[in-house]
Order: C-alpha cells, then structure tokens, then sequence
C-alpha cells in the first residue's frame, strides 16, 4: 500500500459548514453504526490519485501552480440522498456547483496525468465515476431509509464560499484505519 497512498484534492469546508455537516454525522452516529474503517470527517473531493510519498511534492507543486490565480467562487448545496450503491448516505451539490467540480476534476486530471494512478492497482476498493458529493455515513442497506428520516434537510440552498482548497494524504494506522491528514493548502485569490 506505501506504494498507492490516496492523496486527495479538495475543497475546503468553512467551520460554519464543517461543524453544521458534523452535527447531522453525530446525530447519526447515536442511532446507527459506521461501517466505514477510515476516517469519516466531512470532505468534498476535488480529485483523488494514488502514488508514492516521493511523488507528493510533485503532485503539491503541480497543483498549486494550476489553481494558484484560481478566484475564490461559492457553492451551493443541494440535498441528502442515498448514494447508488445503496449503502451510503451523500450530500450532494445543486447542478451548477456540480458541475464546477466536474470542470475542477477534469482540469486536475489533466495537470496530474504524468503523476501517479487514477485508480488503485490490484482493484482493492470499488471503483466509481467521479460525481462530487460529501459522504455523511456508510451503513446497512436496511438503515438508510430510517437514517434519512433523521437528517435535516437544512442544507438546501446553503451556499458556501471556496477560498481554499486541500491536499491530503493518507496516513495507515497499525489496526487498519486510515487517517487523511491536511499536507497543503491552495489560497484562491
């Protein structure tokens, strides 16, 4: 695995909406249990690459010269709703934030191509098509409904302003779990 580490591309939560998509995770949590072994702290992922450590300053370098004149801009949220594969609970985006992360994506994509793997050898995890979301929960299939019915539907028409943007790199613990600590920040102008 040191040689497929995740390192992920995002964007940055402001503490308003970060605390405000906590909330709504904890209230779950004394209902319902994670069924995820990484961690589950909010993020909104831009893109996501698996390299080695001594490929991390290059993928840091490439990225901060592409988005490093980038406008801060705002988006916008949408609703909860239960992912496709019927096991997750996502927040999702309204179509004209969604579709500026797709534009992100593809754009980092493009400056990253040389850099790492789109997707991890071996086929370890599930592979999905990139559609911008923010993963609230993993649960059984049979608690979803009754998970959704607990959620606030707040979250419609929030709007949230992007000043920064993240990269992270995991971080495996001896049991197993999976940390994503922050290792860069992008400021938007």
């Amino acid at each position: 695995m040191q040689k497929e580490l995740a390192h992920s591309f995002n964007i940055t939560f402001t503490n308003e909406i970060s605390e405000k998509i906590k909330r709504e995770q904890e209230k779950l949590l004394k209902l319902f249990s994670e069924r995820r072994f990484y961690d589950s702290s909010p993020h909104l992922a831009i893109a996501t690459k698996f390299m080695e450590n001594d490929m991390t300053e290059t993928f840091k370098n490439t990225l901060n010269r592409e988005f490093e004149n980038d406008a801060a801009w705002e988006l916008e949220f949408a609703d909860f709703r239960q992912s496709e594969t019927q096991d997750y609970i996502f927040l999702h985006l309204n179509p004209e934030s969604r579709q500026k992360l797709l534009d992100l994506h593809e754009r980092t994509f493009q400056v990253t191509k040389e850099i790492g793997l789109e997707i991890q050898s071996g086929n370890k995890f599930r592979h999905f098509e990139y559609d911008p979301h923010i993963s609230i929960i993993k649960l059984g299939t049979e608690e979803i409904g009754n998970a959704l019915a607990t959620l606030n539907n707040d979250f419609r028409r929030v709007r949230m302003p992007v000043n920064r943007y993240q990269i992270t790199r995991q971080e495996d613990i001896e049991n197993g779990f999976s940390n994503f600590p922050i290792i860069a920040e992008i400021s938007l102008k």
